[in-house]
């Protein structure tokens, strides 16, 4: 399986005005960091944004996703007491450097001296959300490092922003935690019990019991039977425990977004499109990786302000919304909401 999913917008018919700009939605993974848990929701986001390019101008948006480090065994060495995975930090860093690299050069290539993007969304799923606000939040304090990387909108899905040990499952995790040597032997008990289960069996429950898809099944039991997939993992669960706490992005991170360019549309346009909010926010309802409590707290804080667009799934959405294809849809047809928010279409 390909550890990148790259989507380009379709080209613009003959006859018709090109787009004015061209933006790209960088896609972050939740844990395990697989891509290709998302194959349909990203192809129905990217059916629905292409439906509904059918106008003059406008702008293109490109679809881009690759997995977490260390969740594909040929793209490191074999994991060891040297060579330990890469915890919550070097994620950060390392998808920071990677969508520098992307928002440089256009194209389903990256064609070396095209023009940057105009502007990037970072979206994210999960722990995938952390990492996108995390990254806003480094290149807010210091873009030196990508001086021509325009961060513009973040779409957090799920997201674990804080406080994550005090959700239903990091409750249970703790517990375990807190057992003699289990945090420091989590891999090889894993990689002992998964040893002794056979990849076809593993699919068959995975499929038939579990009720994923055929195709999500599939990059599951891949994962489980990989060579360093699973440890990956639980060292990035880990660190995701010690890491994501109380929150510590300051206030002026969460404002309403400031828009490039010239507007589009006269002042009444101008108004709407400085009321654009830089961060759309979906939670489930009852998300076992997120405290209701405390998700409560924090959107009451965004609310103050009314800069953050943060809905709450009405339905029973879980938190895993990829391994299905009916959630994958729902999700996507969410997502594309926003962007024609973003468009002015609503």
């Amino acid at each position: 399986m390909s550890p990148a999913i790259s989507l380009p917008a379709k080209p613009r018919q003959r006859g018709v005005q090109p787009c004015q700009r061209r933006g790209l939605v960088y896609f972050i993974c939740g844990n395990p960091g697989l891509v290709n848990y998302y194959v349909v929701f990203l192809d129905c986001l990217r059916g629905m944004l292409d439906a509904a390019d059918e106008g003059p101008g406008g702008t293109a948006y490109d679809i881009y996703g690759r997995d977490l480090l260390g969740f594909g065994d040929d793209d490191h060495e074999p994991f060891g007491e040297s060579n330990e995975p890469w915890d919550l930090d070097g994620q950060i860093d390392g998808v920071y450097r990677d969508v520098a690299a992307r928002a440089e050069a256009q194209g389903d290539d990256g064609e070396k001296g095209a023009r940057p993007y105009d502007f990037v969304i970072l979206m994210g799923h999960s722990v995938g959300a952390y990492i996108s606000v995390e990254i806003f939040h480094r290149h807010m304090k210091d873009a030196s490092r990508a001086p021509h990387l325009h961060l513009r909108h973040g779409f957090l899905l799920f997201p674990t922003l804080t406080h994550i040990a005090n959700s239903p499952s990091g409750r249970r995790l703790s517990v375990l935690r807190s057992i003699p040597r289990v945090e420091d032997n989590a891999h090889r008990m894993a990689r002992f019990i998964l040893g002794c289960i056979p990849f076809a069996c593993a699919l068959w429950i995975i499929t038939n019991i579990m009720g994923f898809t055929p195709q999500t099944a599939d990059v599951t039991a891949r994962w489980l039977k990989s060579r360093d997939g699973v440890w990956q993992a639980i060292h990035l669960g880990l660190s995701e425990l010690r890491t994501i706490c109380e929150e510590k992005w300051e206030e002026e991170l969460w404002e309403a977004t400031a828009e490039d360019g010239e507007p589009r549309g006269g002042p009444d346009a101008a108004r709407q499109q400085k009321q654009t909010p830089k961060f759309f926010i979906f939670y489930g309802k009852h998300d076992h990786w997120v405290a209701n409590h405390l998700r409560d707290a924090f959107i009451a804080r965004r609310s103050e302000r009314g800069h953050t667009r943060i809905q709450i799934d009405e339905g029973d959405i879980p938190h895993a919304f990829c391994v299905k294809e009916h959630t994958s849809w729902a999700i996507a047809k969410k997502v594309h909401e926003w962007v024609r928010e973003i468009e002015g279409g609503e």
